[in-house]
């Protein structure tokens, strides 16, 4: 996913934001999963999330988890066929391209993911952590993913974060015209029909989304906005990919 600076979107409160805006979108009334207006509280799709005992809610896909696992358990079997038939540079070059893809596969599926928290949101891309107070979240906008449109410091323009873990596919083109214009506000010509709507409705990435602009919505009421985006990378992933990377280079050279 990009992290590239986006022109700003309406912020949440005007014409056009998803966060507590009216028409369905992202935080409205009747736009939250669980019950008609949002309650707090009431019963929802909680297995799309996960709240932690220290006030941390996990949002993620379930589908990531299930390859990391079954990737796991392929390399498991060929490391074992590999030191099993002797170690020579051959195997050494197997170990070592097993250990690089596992350390991809899990920088993008068992690390990526989002998380909030009373103070704020965090998006957990493969390498980058971006975390952004609920006062300065000008938006939440789904489009090939959940994107987060998020304040930075002057004169800096706002930033969009672009969510790895809470992905949506678009299956086909139809399906894409739908998406965007329901669910980005600033190319909206039109309510979808009903029947489009509902199409959409129940995509986990747009559950996930609307819990989200809910619980944004509900931060600022309690304390209005203010902070700033702030990012960095997180060395743990690309210490996974970087070092089997040198590895099976220097594998790969050796003669």
């Amino acid at each position: 996913m990009s992290d590239q600076p986006t022109p700003a979107k309406p912020a949440a409160g005007q014409p056009g934001s998803t966060l507590g805006a009216p028409g369905g979108t992202v935080g409205a009334p009747g736009g939250t999963p669980g019950a008609p207006g949002g309650t707090p509280g009431a019963p929802g799709p909680r297995s799309l999330w996960k709240d932690k005992a220290n006030g941390v809610t996990v949002y993620r896909h379930p589908a990531p988890l299930v390859l990391w696992w079954v990737w796991i358990a392929f390399a498991l079997a060929n490391l074992f066929y590999l030191v099993t038939d002797g170690i020579n540079i051959h195997s050494l070059r197997g170990i070592a391209l097993i250990a690089f893809i596992t350390g991809v596969m899990y920088a993008c599926t068992l690390h990526a993911r989002v998380e909030s928290d009373e103070g704020g949101v965090t998006i957990v891309n493969p390498l980058r952590r971006h975390r952004t107070p609920w006062g300065a979240l000008e938006g939440i906008y789904l489009g090939d993913s959940v994107e987060f449109s998020c304040l930075r410091p002057a004169p800096q323009k706002p930033k969009t974060i672009y969510s790895w873990a809470l992905y949506s596919r678009r299956r086909s083109a139809a399906r894409m015209q739908i998406q965007r214009d329901v669910f980005v506000p600033k190319r909206m010509s039109g309510r979808a029909p009903a029947e489009a709507t509902a199409l959409v409705k129940q995509h986990p990435s747009k559950i996930m989304a609307a819990e989200l602009g809910r619980r944004a919505a509900a931060a600022r009421e309690r304390a209005g906005t203010g902070g700033i985006l702030s990012s960095r990378w997180t060395w743990l992933p690309v210490a996974a990919v970087v070092v089997p990377g040198v590895l099976l280079l220097v594998a790969m050279l050796a003669t």
